[in-house]
């Protein structure tokens, strides 16, 4: 029987790096500028989280704090100020396990925090990481580039970096309901996603788990085949600041 065929819902994505809304691209962050001025006048991270949101009309957001996944400082102050102002439920990366756990995000209930492969080190800080989420939801992110898993994949028992479905069949046996499939390599290059395989993997084995796909989107029809592949919603950020996903959807 063919996959059910569905229409995901669109995620804007922020990534917030040195207080400033930044474009990704590549996973280069050492090369990641400011997001042009055009799309909202203004660089600083709420202008640009509240401009996304009312260009989409989209009931969730997605930030990445960057300057925590790489383990230079906690949750920054423009991050907190997009979690305090925010009017949606907000997924947010801050890194954990690099530096920083659950209990240090800011505690409010529209916050869901992601769990990223790439500083998630082991099973058990994933295992705290639902414990102290309490009800609410925990993401976890298989965080690739080229098709890799970034992270200490050794202590998850995979067979090698390209051992991706057995790593979500870990994360789900710990008791995920949500993975985001995120190949950095192809952030903000408009090349395509490239996981719609994967996608379909994890569709075939876990049907009722939430799945969320990002990297390389540029079109509707990007979005359409992340949906014929198994994605629940897809994050975009390029896509937005470059016009080439517009709204209302084009008949």
């Amino acid at each position: 029987m063919p996959p059910e065929r569905r229409k995901p819902q669109l995620i804007p994505v922020l990534d917030v790096m040195n207080g400033h809304a930044v474009r990704a691209v590549g996973g280069l962050r050492e090369n990641y500028q400011p997001v042009p001025r055009p799309f909202t006048g203004s660089h600083k991270a709420n202008d640009v989280a509240n401009a996304l949101l009312h260009r989409t009309g989209a009931n969730e957001l997605y930030v990445a704090d960057l300057d925590a996944i790489m383990g230079n400082a906690g949750v920054s102050r423009a991050v907190r100020t997009v979690i305090e102002m925010s009017a949606v439920p907000t997924w947010l990366d801050a890194g954990i396990g690099r530096r920083l756990t659950v209990a240090d995000l800011p505690a409010l209930p529209h916050v869901r925090p992601v769990v990223g492969s790439e500083t998630c080190g082991t099973p058990e800080v994933l295992q705290d990481a639902l414990s102290q989420a309490g009800e609410r939801p925990v993401a976890f992110s298989i965080d690739l580039k080229g098709g890799r898993v970034l992270g200490n994949w050794r202590n998850w028992g995979l067979e090698g970096e390209r051992d991706v479905l057995r790593l979500a069949r870990r994360v789900v046996e710990i008791g995920v309901r949500t993975l985001i499939v995120l190949d950095l390599a192809r952030v903000g290059t408009g090349t395509g996603p490239g996981t719609e395989p994967l996608l379909r993997a994890i569709r075939a084995e876990f049907p009722g788990v939430e799945l969320i796909a990002g990297g390389g989107v540029k079109t509707r029809a990007d979005v359409d085949r992340l949906g014929e592949a198994g994605a629940d919603a897809v994050l975009v950020a390029s896509a937005l600041h470059d016009g080439t996903i517009t709204f209302p959807r084009a008949s």
